[in-house]
């Protein structure tokens, strides 16, 4: 999307919200206020609930308290939290801002931090509530399917600055750096990249930058029944991922970061929130970051900024919009993955730990570095039809800008890497998603049903320029490794007199769908979907002349589920089956016959029990799942494509979210996998029950952290944790890949009133590892963080 068409559509949304908000009829006020103790010290995580409304709020860390958009009247004012003795207070909202008096709680300061800590504890890392996983207001443990959350706090505390280090703590998968910089994510054996943010599809395939993320939502199984087919490996067969991002509330916040490293990282963030007229009805947003380093190797550059403003309009008691933007602009080296002749593959050399080239050596130049830059333009709309019926409109649109040459290293012998760059000179893409749902929710009695039925389109186009391939360059002899330097201009330059290839892909889905989960007695929930389909595929255009390859095709998606909860939130059992699948394109089946493919389809079967133990203070989700694919397309004995191809993912998952004693948090997870190929063309049956590429069989991780919240020491805390991921095979063949690691990282921390300083140590132990992509990882890395609230109420 163009700055100009961005701007008016801004513009026009800007211009709709003010005339709602001018039309608004009744007066509103604001309550603001104090909560100390006996002794006089600032009370925070104090609920405040405005009794007979659907209002509340809690102080933070000054006491202080502030609720907003209040209509003219009488009310009741409730203070409370566990362990303390409730407080009630009388007040009239008559005028645009009301003052409470200090509201004392008699309790001493030993009795208070008991308080704190319980708040601390209940409130670090988690949280499992979601409006995005079901699309309707399920309890987790009411939910028959399997999801992690990876929240703000545990991101803030593992002094997270790139987008791969925020799947650290995931459960049920590896995670690579994509190609382009992304992030992609190994769930349940099948790759599923990052496109998903705030539940709509943002197909940016570029570096992100973390600063404007709220939390990380992975949802296990196929995602067909909200998301359709798989394309482009947003909704892939073992889960999607969601990105949550950061909104404008009701609020003023000032929060400035600073971040140095190691390899000459600086790093510098600013979080700013604030009520943009006097009615407190319009908040806005803007979140930065800027990071600039260097490679742990020879060469290699990191230079990226990003800016994301959001608003959020309260345009009547009915009506709220949201509008976010981010932009992402990059300047880094990215690398293709590596690549092994087969010659050299043995029994003695079956890793990339094996071969000869120099783990701190990129064979590339700072001056081959790629140009990304990105933006995403978001619209949310919620409107209350009626006291059961809610319209939720969402609005997404990315662009993405790429002009780079990716460099793929290659040992081709025993001692020569042979490199190559692919082109992309430049290539736009990205995509236009609405999503319009309308949700129904009956609560009361023995009978809770919450109900939502939507459409979705998606445009999607990519439109990419390049030279080749590969284009190869210079290679390399280890035993004398002199490598030249090269810029992006002088690689140009030897391909001018080669043609250039523009290639033009677009697509189209528009998609209907319904889910309801029925509650009998808070006990007995029963949840359905299904989705019809249809997948447009145009006609490439290559060159300039339109091909005939395009494509339109119908498909179904079920999902159906059950979750037995008789232990009053302390414990349920679940059951689900759900279903996805790929569109296959019609080719010849080497007869010279077009055939018409049916898509191929997914069908996972999971089972497993949701706990919450101890008041919340130990939760977590077991399952076992098996998830079947057929209808692949392989080549019988006689040559001939057919539908007959089988592969099979299945395995065992935990997750672990635990408070054993106050100020101590556990997260962990176990993911136990063996996804493999069943059915295989004709003359590969050697590879049958072999492992799915880059997806490994084994993947553990934990964090432990500790808060010191009494004493001296009251402020300080610590971080320990640790990720393993078990061999991974980079093809079927399984004879060669990225050998088993396990690296750990740990954290020490002081927070004191405004300010919080940290100091970060990545790869404790210095181990050296490669990705499933063969590219080497960061060694031991630390950083020095410091963030300062100038203001926060």
């Amino acid at each position: 999307m163009n700055s100009s068409k961005m701007i008016r559509i801004l513009l026009g949304l800007f211009i709709l919200v003010s005339m709602g908000i001018g039309y608004a009829q009744q007066p509103k006020g604001s309550i603001k206020g104090k909560v100390l103790t006996s002794d006089n010290v600032p009370a925070e995580y104090i609920n405040i609930i405005l009794k007979s409304t659907n209002k509340g709020t809690t102080t933070n860390m000054e006491g202080f308290y502030r609720l907003n958009n209040i209509p003219y009247g009488n009310y009741t004012l409730e203070f409370s939290l566990i362990g303390m003795q409730s407080k009630s207070v009388e007040v009239q909202v008559n005028a645009s801002e009301i003052q409470v008096e200090d509201v004392v709680l008699n309790e001493n300061q030993e009795e208070l931090d008991e308080v704190i800590i319980i708040a601390e504890r209940l409130n670090q890392f988690a949280q499992k509530e979601s409006e995005y996983v079901a699309k309707v207001p399920l309890k987790n443990i009411n939910n028959p399917q399997s999801y992690s959350i990876v929240t703000g706090a545990l991101l803030n505390e593992q002094v997270t600055t790139d987008l791969p280090s925020a799947f650290k703590s995931i459960t049920g998968g590896g995670y690579v750096e994509s190609n382009d910089g992304n992030v992609s994510v190994y769930l349940r054996g099948f790759r599923s990249d990052v496109h998903l943010r705030n539940g709509g599809i943002a197909w940016v395939k570029a570096p992100l930058d973390p600063q404007n993320i709220e939390r990380i939502e992975l949802v296990k199984g196929p995602g067909s029944l909200f998301y359709g087919a798989n394309v482009n490996n947003i909704a892939n067969y073992g889960g999607v991922v969601n990105k949550v991002t950061k909104q404008a509330y009701d609020g003023k916040k000032l929060e400035l970061g600073y971040t140095t490293g190691r390899w000459e990282q600086n790093r510098a963030t600013v979080d700013f929130n604030t009520v943009l007229d006097k009615d407190e009805n319009v908040f806005f947003r803007l979140n930065a970051a800027y990071n600039s380093e260097n490679s742990f190797q020879d060469q290699g550059i990191v230079r990226e900024f990003m800016l994301a403003p959001s608003l959020t309009f309260n345009v009547s008691d009915r009506l709220t919009a949201k509008v976010n933007m981010e932009y992402n602009q990059s300047k880094r080296n990215l690398y293709f993955a590596s690549g092994v002749s087969p010659s050299l593959i043995s029994d003695s050399v079956d890793s990339w730990d094996d071969l000869k080239w120099d783990y701190n050596t990129s064979y590339g130049s700072n001056e081959m570095a790629g140009y990304f830059a990105s933006t995403v333009l978001q619209v949310l709309l919620d409107y209350k039809l009626s006291d059961s019926w809610t319209s939720k409109t969402t609005f997404t649109n990315a662009d993405l800008y790429t002009d780079a040459n990716y460099l793929r290293r290659v040992m081709s012998d025993e001692y020569t890497v042979s490199r190559y760059y692919l082109q992309l000179d430049p290539r736009e893409s990205g995509n236009t998603h609405i999503q319009q749902d309308f949700l129904n929710v009956l609560e009361g009695g023995k009978l809770d049903n919450k109900f939502v039925t939507g459409v979705s389109y998606l445009n999607n186009y990519d439109d990419t320029q390049r030279t080749g391939v590969w284009n190869a360059v210079d290679p390399i002899d280890v035993n004398n490794p002199v490598i030249t330097g090269r810029t992006n201009e002088q690689f140009e330059a030897t391909l001018a007199d080669q043609t250039k290839n523009k290639t033009i892909t677009k697509f189209e889905t528009l998609g209907f769908y319904a889910f309801d989960a029925l509650t009998l007695n808070d006990e007995i929930t029963l949840a359905a979907g299904l989705r019809f389909d249809r997948y447009m595929g145009k006609n490439t255009v290559s060159n300039g002349s339109e091909l005939s390859n395009g494509y339109n095709q119908n498909a179904l998606s079920t999902k159906l589920g059950l979750a037995y909860n008789p232990f009053k939130d302390k414990a349920s059992l679940f059951v689900n089956y759900m279903d996805g699948l790929t569109n296959n394109a019609p080719s010849d089946d080497g007869t010279g016959e077009i055939i018409t493919w049916d898509a191929e389809r997914a069908k996972q079967f999971e089972v497993g029990t949701k706990l919450n133990f101890f008041s919340g203070k130990l939760k977590s989700t077991i399952s076992y799942y098996n998830i079947s694919i057929d209808n692949d397309i392989i080549s019988n004995e006689n040559g001939v494509s057919v539908q007959e191809g089988e592969t099979l993912s299945k395995g065992f998952e935990v997750d672990l979210i635990a408070n054993p004693f106050p100020g101590f948090n556990v997260v962990a997870g176990y993911t136990k996998n063996n996804a493999t190929l069943e059915k295989v063309s004709s003359g590969s049956e050697n590879i049958v029950g072999n492992s799915l590429t880059y997806t490994p069989e084994t993947v553990w991780n934990f964090w432990l952290s500790y808060h010191v919240f009494k004493g001296k020491a009251s402020g300080l805390g610590f971080g320990f944790g640790a990720n393993h991921i078990s061999e991974i095979y980079n093809s079927t063949s399984n004879n060669f890949g990225s050998d088993a690691y396990t690296t750990f990282d740990s954290t020490v921390f002081y927070k004191k009133d405004n300010y919080k300083i940290s100091f970060k140590v990545d790869n404790l132990f210095d181990k050296e590892y490669y990705n499933g992509y063969g590219i080497p990882q960061k060694p031991f890395n630390f950083r020095v963080g410091l963030t300062y609230n100038v203001f926060n109420y």
